[in-house]
């Protein structure tokens, strides 16, 4: 069941359930999804049957698999699966797929350590959020791996933001990794108004649109207990947020509505 909040505050994607309990009292946590309405401006055009890739850090390689609901992706060594390196425009038929994103773990030298075992990054709305991919060939580079479930519709284009958004790491030292110059536009340029205190503090802001207007997605962690992913769309901008259930009530609009996935 979808809930739709009339006026400039949101429209609810979907809810779900808290994510898992993990060995007794492990913390629980909670997901909810939705948009805010709003005039946007984005860097391309994407006709009906066009998917655009792009990634944050850009020059990652693209791979399209085939969409399998019973098993997680893997790494496909098939040549014809290797689209090209983002920002990429490909064509694709209706149908579902995984795209696979995949970068050198050494262009994240200045957050992690080699040989890159602890390598991990925020959540984005990627199925598997961080898959180190171990060389077959010995003196191979090690590469990090994102991948992402694509549900290509009929007669509509498709846009997918890869961001490589090393976990724990404050806005301003990530900045580097985005494109210096602004491609996305929205109006206004704040966040989504269920988002402002005390859900997001003051001081992360501005960085947040900043980061919004140059690579069309941020991420913003607090401490683990609160995570929101926010990403620029044709009709406005949607949140992703996970965080900590503590069981006391969501602030309107933030309510569950119910419904499925």
């Amino acid at each position: 069941m979808h809930r739709l909040w009339h006026g400039p505050i949101v429209t609810w994607l979907r809810w779900l359930l808290p994510l898992w309990v993990l060995m007794g009292c492990e913390p629980l946590y909670q997901t909810y999804s939705f948009t805010e309405p709003r005039p946007t401006t984005l860097p391309v055009t994407v006709a009906a049957d066009e998917v655009w890739v792009s990634s944050i850090p850009t020059g990652a390689d693209v791979y399209v698999l085939p969409y399998n609901a019973e098993a997680l992706p893997v790494h496909s060594t098939d040549p014809e699966a290797h689209r090209g390196t983002t920002p990429l425009r490909l064509t694709l038929p209706p149908g579902q797929y995984w795209i696979e994103v995949a970068l050198d773990a050494e262009v994240f030298a200045n957050y992690f350590s080699p040989p890159y075992d602890d390598v991990q990054f925020e959540q984005d709305g990627a199925v598997s959020e961080a898959l180190i991919f171990k060389p077959f060939v010995p003196g191979d580079k090690r590469r990090v791996l994102r991948y992402y479930r694509l549900e290509k519709q009929p007669q509509q284009g498709e846009r997918v933001i890869a961001l490589f958004h090393p976990r724990g790491v404050s806005l301003d030292r990530v900045a580097p990794l985005y494109p210096p110059e602004e491609q996305f536009q929205f109006d206004p340029e704040e966040l989504p108004l269920a988002l402002q205190p005390p859900q997001l503090p003051a001081e992360a802001q501005a960085p947040l649109v900043n980061l919004m207007r140059r690579g069309g997605k941020a991420v913003w962690n607090k401490d683990g207990d609160y995570r929101v992913a926010l990403q620029v769309q044709a009709d406005g901008i949607q949140a992703r947020v996970i965080e900590l259930f503590t069981g006391s009530p969501q602030p309107d609009p933030l309510l569950p509505d119910g419904g499925g996935l």
